[in-house]
């Protein structure tokens, strides 16, 4: 976004656009103080659901959120999770992400448990949770694993952190009890460094 207050403006006409589709657990809206970029994220029950959204709900020329609010692209389509490590019931205030490629699904495995590894660590102080994702491209395949990571701070100042801006729950769910299998779309997701 060019300033603040159109990151603000944005931020706020995603929430109010956003259609209450059945399968949808959460959608969030994150903004980043240091700049003004956007991390929007829908979470949802099963591919099922997400895809009823994508074919049948913002389809509809001029339905999906990229298209009703200016300056607001999509990046990425899809990341089934995987898991979830969740070290305290603390109240997340920065949110940060780490996109970190992979070629094949033994690639996947072992990055995804190198990362559990990593969070479960006792070297990641402020950490109250993190969710791993397995991004593919159209055909199915296997081309990121992305972790979503919460902080009760702003430890890591190299790395473009969000805060809450506000959020959408249809349902009743515990952010620490994300299904695997669980799949998240992601619009506007820079990219951290590793």
């Amino acid at each position: 976004m060019p300033t603040a207050a159109e990151a603000d403006k944005a931020a706020r006409g995603a929430l109010e656009v956003m259609p209450r589709s059945d399968g949808l657990i959460q959608f969030s809206v994150l903004r980043s103080p240091a700049e003004p970029t956007l991390f929007l994220q829908s979470l949802w029950t099963t591919a099922a659901a997400r895809d009823h959204y994508v074919h049948h709900v913002a389809s509809i020329p001029g339905a999906a959120i990229d298209e009703r609010v200016a300056g607001i692209e999509r990046d990425r389509s899809l990341t089934e999770i995987v898991g979830v490590v969740a070290h305290d019931d603390t109240v997340a205030q920065k949110w940060m992400t780490r996109r970190l490629p992979v070629t094949d699904d033994a690639g996947v495995h072992a990055l995804v448990k190198q990362q559990t590894a990593r969070l479960r660590g006792g070297r990641t102080p402020g950490l109250v949770r993190a969710t791993l994702g397995i991004g593919r491209d159209e055909d199915g395949n296997p081309i990121e694993v992305i972790v979503i990571e919460e902080w009760s701070d702003s430890t890591h100042s190299d790395v473009l952190a969000y805060e809450p801006f506000g959020a959408i729950a249809p349902t009743t769910w515990r952010p620490d009890h994300v299904p695997p299998g669980a799949l998240t779309d992601d619009l506007m997701l820079p990219q951290a460094r590793p």
